[in-house]
């Protein structure tokens, strides 16, 4: 078995090495928030183009939300053995092959014909989605001195509301133009240019790991507390970002552009809630205040998705303070994996934590579309949604305590 999450984390205590060429944050964070961007890219892109792919395939809602399950189911499996993965091969491996797999699995999407070669292609995408958090705060921890970490995970975190932004704004009119295979053809190239900037990065010191895999140990009750957190916010924001387009498409009667859109809105309130946060968290004894005031302001927002079927200009509010709140609670719990020694190595925590989050990402599709198809529309899926972000509230309040004395 690995090192249990409750050993000491000798990866946050490695000395810096920001002053090594490649390793500064001009040029390191520019690649970790194009690698976060791109490895949820999927997600974004999913929702933004369901309209086109429901129509050319002609699918149900349910099976839109298979779509982006089977992908998170993936990365919520390989999470487990993503972390000590990551602490073998080191951080700039790990984020080369995430970024070659991505261009691998854009140009399977672009040539897809049928909905379950495209269901298929699916499950490869959540390789690189199981890598992208390990790999990304290895680096950070390992090429960047303590006191600039946490403004460091709020950049590269901003990366994932980048490619929301990207999806929403672009994709849509790509497939206008193009196919909404051409759009997702654009991508593999992309991702290629971003995995030979990355192989170039400074070689990783000597981890003095195990090189072989095994399964993480039992999380501590910090990590468990934090994994049932981010259960609960993947779920929502899964569900939200993948039916938010066709809800505002077909139940408002917005055009698939307009609709996209909500989705570049939320990616663009996201970006600066991410960096804001994680500088403003980590001057804070204890982030669980930090993670109950999110998700609260989380329910919040999300009631005013159903309420704009009478005033649809509430559907923009409701995107913009979502992306302002849950979509910064994901940031926040990634700022306390790096800042805090007791949630164990960087690597294995980081896998965790995600693995919950990515667990959400199967759960809230699958549930919301099978709500809206058999128990009585969108107004249940939204509902089930604010309910999610209350009960990581709950969580969040829990978890006070552990939290503090993991050290965040």
């Amino acid at each position: 078995m690995a090192t249990e999450s409750v050993e000491k984390n000798t990866t946050n205590a490695a000395a810096p090495t920001a002053d090594r060429p490649g390793s500064s944050p001009r040029t390191l964070l520019p690649l970790l928030t194009s690698g976060m961007a791109l490895s949820m890219l999927v997600l974004y892109a999913i929702g933004s183009l369901g309209p086109f792919i429901i129509d050319d395939l002609h699918i149900s809602k349910s099976q839109l939300g298979l779509l982006t399950a089977v992908a998170f189911g993936t990365a919520t499996v390989l999470s487990l053995y993503a972390g000590h993965l990551t602490d073998v091969i080191g951080g700039r491996r790990a984020l080369v092959a995430l970024l070659a797999l991505i261009a691998v699995d854009f140009g399977l999407l672009a040539a897809t014909r049928t909905y379950w070669f495209l269901l298929g292609t699916l499950v490869l995408a959540g390789v690189p989605q199981a890598l992208a958090n390990p790999s990304t705060n290895k680096l950070i921890a390992t090429h960047l001195p303590a006191e600039r970490r946490a403004a460091a995970v709020g950049v590269k975190q901003s990366g994932v509301q980048l490619g929301a932004f990207v999806a929403g704004l672009l994709l849509p009119t790509l497939a206008r133009a193009l196919s909404w295979r051409g759009a997702l053809a654009l991508v593999a190239p992309v991702a290629v240019v971003a995995a030979v900037l990355a192989a170039v990065l400074p070689r990783d010191a000597a981890t003095g790991q195990a090189r072989r895999l095994s399964l993480p140990g039992m999380p501590n009750t910090a990590t468990r507390w934090l994994m049932a957190y981010s259960l609960c916010i993947g779920s929502g924001l899964a569900a939200l970002n993948t039916y938010l387009p066709l809800y505002a498409h077909q139940h408002l009667g917005m055009g698939d552009q307009a609709a996209g859109a909500l989705i570049a809105a939320l990616g663009v309130s996201g970006i600066f809630a991410r960096i804001l946060w994680a500088r403003f968290s980590d001057r804070l004894a204890n982030l669980s205040a930090s993670l109950i005031v999110l998700a609260i302001a989380a329910v919040c927002f999300a009631v005013l998705v159903p309420s704009a079927s009478s005033a649809h200009w509430l559907i923009w509010i409701g995107a913009i303070g979502l992306g302002g709140s849950a979509v910064a609670a994901n940031a926040v719990s990634m700022v306390a994996v790096v800042k805090g020694r007791g949630f164990g190595s960087t690597g294995h925590a980081s896998a965790l934590v995600s693995m919950g989050f990515f667990a959400g990402f199967v759960v809230g599709p699958l549930s919301f579309g099978f709500l809206v198809d058999t128990r009585g529309g969108y107004p249940v899926g939204w509902t089930l949604v604010a309910a999610v972000f209350a009960v990581a509230a709950l969580c969040a309040t829990g978890g006070r305590r552990s939290a503090a004395k993991a050290g965040a």
